[in-house]
Formats: C-alpha cells, structure tokens, sequence
C-alpha cells in the first residue's frame, strides 16, 4: 500500500482488486489509520495499559480513532480486541451527544460498521447490540449513578473535558470496569487544563497519543491556506486587567491570566496547544505574577 501511494499508483492498483479483497482492505483500519490513531501496545514501562488518551484539536479523527476502537473490541479484531467485548460503556457530556456523535454521527458507531457486522440501535433500552451479542450502553457525563450497578470491560469516553460533572462520573466508571482480563477505556477529548485530565495522563497506566487537526488528511485540503497561516502565528498584544472580571482581577493565576486573554481575543482555549506570555507592570516592564498585576502580555500562541 505504502509503495503503491509512493509511486502514485495507490488508485490503479486498488482498481485492480476483486470486490472481496478490496473490501477486506477498506475495512481494515489498521491499513487507514494514522499512528496517532492506534494505542500503543503496552505502556512505556511494558505492561497492559488501562487508559488510552486521545488528545486532538477539531476535526483531527478523535472519534472515528475511539469508534474504530470500539468496534474491533466488540468484534473481536487483533490486535485491538483478542476477543469479543462483552459489555461496552459509552460515556458522553450528554445523552444527546452520545447520540449524535459517539452512534449516529459521521465517524461514528453506525458509520463504521460494515452491512454484515453493524450493531442495533434500542433506542428504548438506549444501547447498542451486536450481531455476535456484544452490547453497548450509553451514559450522560450529567448523570454519574446511572454507571452505578453495570459493570465493564470496555469503556469509550467522548469530550471527558467538557463533563459537568467529571471526577463522579470517572470515579463511578472505574468502579464498574470489572469484567474481562484486562478491562480498558478509550477517553477522545480535545485538552483543557482539568485536573482530572491531569491526573489521568499521570497515571502510569495510562497511554498517551495527541493528533493534530491538520494531521487529518480528510478535512485539509477543504482549509483555505489562509488558515492554516493563521494557525501558527506570533502574536503580541497587552489584554487590561481592568477588563477583567471581579473575581479574577482579584487574584489572577498564571493559567487564568493568558487564558483571559486569548478567549477575549476570540481564541477558543480549548484549541491553543502551547503558549507563551509575560507578565509586565503598569509602565509596561516585566514583572512577577501577583494580584496588583495589571496586565498580561501575550507573545506567542499555537493552536492543534
């Protein structure tokens, strides 16, 4: 496949295959996915991990990597899944938003299934059914004791950083992930500094794989270049305290201070990768970060 792509002749040579293999090949995510779509197959230190971490920006295949996830587990597919999955937890901000995008969106549940392996909705039952009997029950982030009582040995987490309620609805997860050999999650999230997020990627079960949205060949060559320009760019500029909220004018923290400064610039926070700042003095001079602070000037940003 590889060669064939190199040598501009991937189209042709897939042509030339006869309807069964080429099915097998466009099926077989193994053969499409990015590195950064795949967990690793141990954690760093070689044992079987629990967590696998998929931090990305907007359209960088956060969910088509966790759906994917899902169905080889529920069917059974190496090397993702040994064997079939017995019970499946799928775990969103909201009921509505496991629906719309964990089951019934583009890259999601339904979508991926071939015609001869694709689970059932019940609705009524709000899970899912697999041919091979395998079930998926949904969960809303807003209601952590109704995972009181199931129990797991697969989870697929969607956006845990926009939870309301994430460290119950974590805590009442783990409780139930007691089935199987080795039960494990996929958390798909974009980043924002949550302590919980932290806490999970310091977990030395947890495996880590971050993608960017440009990484997404499937969605680039729909940006307009002018974008992508803007995507990685220095910028300066001085945001006045004075424009700040009560509470925060009082005693900002470092991770406040440029956050403020960049959502008011129209900087979706939770897209900035990395940034770089300085605090400065009412003169303009630099100075520590402490609650007379005036200012804070922003000097670089990068967004996913």
């Amino acid at each position: 496949m590889n060669a064939s792509a190199q040598a501009g002749r991937l189209s042709a040579d897939l042509a030339s295959l006869d309807p069964e293999t080429l099915h097998f090949i466009l099926s077989d995510w193994q053969v499409w996915a990015r590195d950064d779509q795949l967990p690793a197959a141990t954690t760093p230190g070689g044992a079987d991990w629990r967590v696998w971490l998929i931090l990305g920006g907007r359209g960088a295949g956060k969910t088509r990597a966790g759906a994917e996830w899902v169905r080889a587990k529920a069917l059974g597919i190496p090397p993702l899944g040994e064997e079939p999955a017995r019970r499946i937890a799928l775990v969103g901000e909201t009921l509505a938003d496991v629906r719309r995008v964990m089951i019934d969106g583009v890259s999601g549940l339904l979508a991926i299934h071939g015609e001869d392996e694709r689970p059932e909705l019940e609705v009524s039952k709000s899970q899912l059914v697999w041919p091979n009997g395998a079930i998926a029950q949904m969960f809303s982030a807003e209601d952590p004791d109704s995972l009181r009582g199931p129990q797991f040995d697969t989870a697929w987490c969607d956006e845990l950083a926009k939870w309301r309620r994430p460290e119950e609805t974590w805590d009442m997860l783990q409780f139930g992930m007691r089935l199987g050999e080795n039960p494990a999650i996929a958390v798909t999230t974009t980043p924002r500094p949550l302590p919980l997020l932290k806490t999970i990627m310091a977990d030395p079960a947890t495996v880590i794989t971050r993608a960017a949205t440009v990484a997404n060949a499937a969605i680039r060559v729909g940006i307009p270049a002018r974008a992508y320009r803007r995507a990685r760019q220095k910028v300066q500029f001085v945001e006045l305290k004075e424009n700040w909220p009560k509470h925060k004018r009082d005693g900002p923290s470092s991770r406040e201070m440029p956050c403020r400064a960049l959502t008011h610039y129209g900087v979706q926070i939770d897209c900035v990768k990395s940034l770089a700042y300085k605090a400065i003095d009412s003169r303009g001079q630099p100075t520590l970060l402490d609650p007379s602070l005036r200012a804070i000037q922003v000097l670089k940003f990068e967004l996913w």
